[in-house]
């Protein structure tokens, strides 16, 4: 940290905001600054298991895909960043900011990843408006599906408009006798070029955080504009940090510190101090101001290095899968929010109480309503062609947290509890969409996409008596026929259930590795124990865990984490280990690390990143197999191992 003492003149302390300050009053201010230049690398540690369709038939060629596709031993990133932070105190206020800068040299893996997107089903079928799986996937006459993606017919889905659309449908054997056909001035099916997959998540130039504080009297504090506030005791994963999504998509949810990832908003910050009993109040506003993308967790769902397996390079908010919508009316971005937190020591135990109105963190689905009948949750926006939308929904969360100092264990104890009443969920574990039924001109539902008149939710892809209509009673006696089947877990109705997350943790100094180990100071060790309880939980709701995979949640997802570092060398080289695992799928994940200090600036961490899935599933959507997708959580990090290099010059 660097600070610099200057005289400024009356006219620029008035342009940094001194209306507090005597008119023509010149008066020295204090600047501090800090940051660092840094680079990422990782590397792949096995091939990807993309594209290997089980039980199915495979007629995109999507087996070659994979064979090709690869992975092991390649550069998954290459990444150059930095970030300055700087204040500038000026007696009655002081202005602080943080800014930071991220480019991507493209890799030769994420070109492949790019490339094998224009294959995937999930672009062919809905990235490209639909049409262009008749040729490949049913035998239809028609252009064939290879041939389109060759001429870059689907290069720009968003240049698909009706006029074309028609022409694909009727060139494909389907007059508009049969389907219904697009009006000419259709703008198009698309959100973007498939280019967008992977470029624009991982590069950046943002102004993270611009804030100013004061106090108004010795007890009241302000500081607003875009911040971060920090809830909660824990790490990894989270219970009470809920003001703030997280940016998961460059780099999942390993990097080292959270502030990395977390996603800045405008808020109103006050404090309020109660030194007669020990504690303080914080009262926290969010306007509204913030951009959508913002809100809430940013998964890497739309292709790249992290997506969950096996939806490697597939886009899915830049087609008609799931864009983003910030303005569902059960989950507006604009709309303000507001919480409070109450924090104190009783008897040298830290403990707080908050509560905060505001978007969830994590995402949820919402379907078309003539895909379903209803969308089951809030208002669907009228004229839109997208199948499903990814929402934030407004939630409620009641909090506690506690740390306190056992000298029984010599440890520190810390908890967190955060109740969420009627917290949404998506279910449907064996829900698949009949995308082709329009061929006979039939429907089973009541109506139908302009595009896709004929298509229905089925809980059997091989019956077509199994016609699924959420919004109409579960399973009718009839169906439409089955002509293309794409298994859409997570597609039925959205149920809400109050929701109970746990976090219990200790930290804990090992004195004997000094001696054992040779260690320049105490080893530390820290565990947490998280657990995800659906309270009023019933089998038969049938919560999917992760929207798209077909395992059921459970009433308990209980996850336990360990940490150890060992310092050697006055804390100049760290070799450390992280451990983690799934108590219920004994789904894991293992990162050993080494951490070495040259001097006062240069930083370097190494580690490998190593995942162990007992189950995994490598089909994604238009295989429906008899290989379920019962992937977890951990599960869809399958394939995902990595060594990871990350040097800092910190100034």
């Amino acid at each position: 940290m660097k600070w610099v003492r200057a005289t400024l003149p009356a006219g620029v302390i008035a342009l940094l905001g001194s209306a507090v300050l005597a008119p023509g009053m010149a008066r020295a201010v204090e600047f501090e600054y800090s940051g660092y230049i840094r680079e990422h690398l990782s590397m792949n540690l096995q091939d990807s298991n993309e594209f290997e369709p089980k039980g199915s038939p495979d007629p995109l060629g999507l087996t070659s895909i994979g064979d090709n596709f690869g992975g092991q031993g390649e550069l998954s990133m290459w990444r150059h960043s930095g970030k300055l932070e700087a204040s500038a105190d000026f007696g009655p206020f002081q202005i602080a900011g943080v800014g930071r800068i991220a480019r991507e040299t493209r890799t030769s893996y994420e070109r492949g990843l790019q490339n094998a997107s224009k294959k995937t089903p999930a672009y062919v079928t809905l990235g490209a408006g639909g049409a262009g799986i008749i040729g490949g996937y049913l035998g239809v006459p028609g252009p064939a599906i290879p041939s389109l993606i060759d001429q870059g017919v689907f290069a720009n889905a968003g240049a698909f408009n009706g006029a074309n659309m028609n022409a694909l449908l009727t060139g494909a054997g389907l007059p508009c006798a049969v389907v219904t056909c697009f009006p000419a001035d259709h703008p198009g099916l698309g959100a973007g070029t498939q280019d967008d997959l992977l470029l624009e998540d991982y590069d950046s130039t943002e102004l993270r955080e611009m804030y100013v504080t004061f106090n108004v009297t010795d007890r009241m504090h302000f500081k607003l504009g875009k911040q971060q506030v920090v809830w909660g005791e824990t790490d990894f994963f989270r219970a009470m940090d809920i003001i703030h999504g997280y940016d998961l998509r460059w780099r999942s949810f390993l990097e080292l510190e959270n502030e990395e990832l977390r996603k800045p908003l405008i808020l109103g910050n006050v404090t309020i101090d109660v030194p007669e009993l020990a504690g303080s109040l914080q009262l926290i506003y969010r306007p509204g101001w913030d951009a959508g993308d913002d809100i809430g967790d940013s998964g890497p769902i739309n292709g790249g290095r992290w997506a969950p397996v096996p939806w490697a390079g597939a886009g899915v908010t830049s087609s008609l899968i799931g864009p983003y919508n910030y303005h569902h009316n059960g989950a507006d971005e604009d709309d303000p929010n507001y919480g409070f937190r109450w924090s104190g020591t009783f008897k040298q135990v830290g403990y707080s109480f908050a509560y905060y109105r505001g978007l969830s963190t994590d995402g949820l689905v919402v379907r078309n309503p003539l895909l379903g009948g209803t969308t089951n949750f809030g208002q669907w926006e009228g004229g839109n062609y997208r199948l499903t939308e990814l929402i934030f929904p407004k939630i409620e969360t009641y909090g506690f947290t506690f740390n306190a100092y056992s000298g029984l264990l010599d440890s520190v104890l810390r908890g967190e509890l955060a109740f969420t009443p009627n917290k949404p969920y998506n279910t449907g574990t064996d829900t698949y969409v009949d995308l082709f039924s329009f061929l006979s001109g039939v429907s089973a539902n009541s109506g139908g996409l302009p595009f896709f008149p004929g298509i229905t939710l089925l809980n059997d892809p091989h019956n077509p008596a199994s016609g699924y209509r959420p919004g109409a009673g579960g399973v009718t006696s009839g169906g439409a026929p089955v002509g293309a089947s794409l298994s859409v877990p997570g597609l039925a109705d959205i149920v809400e259930k109050d929701t109970l997350k746990i976090m219990l943790g200790v930290d804990k100094n090992l004195n004997w590795t000094m001696n054992a180990l040779g260690t320049s100071r105490p080893a530390f060790w820290t565990a947490q124990l998280f657990d995800t309880w659906v309270m009023n939980y019933d089998r038969d709701d049938d919560i999917v865990e992760s929207f798209g995979f077909g395992a059921a949640r459970r009433e308990h997802q209980t996850i336990l984490t360990n940490a150890f570092t060992f310092p050697y060398k006055y804390d100049t080289v760290t070799p450390g280990i992280a451990v983690g695992v799934d108590l219920g799928s004994f789904d894991s994940f293992v990162i050993p690390s080494l951490d070495l200090q040259y001097g006062d600036h240069w930083r370097v961490r190494l580690e490998a990143d190593l995942f162990f899935p007992a189950h995994t599933e490598t089909t994604n959507l238009g295989m429906t197999g008899s290989d379920r997708n019962d992937a977890r959580l951990l599960g869809t990090l399958s394939n995902r191992d990595q060594l990871v290099a990350r040097i800092t010059y910190q100034f």
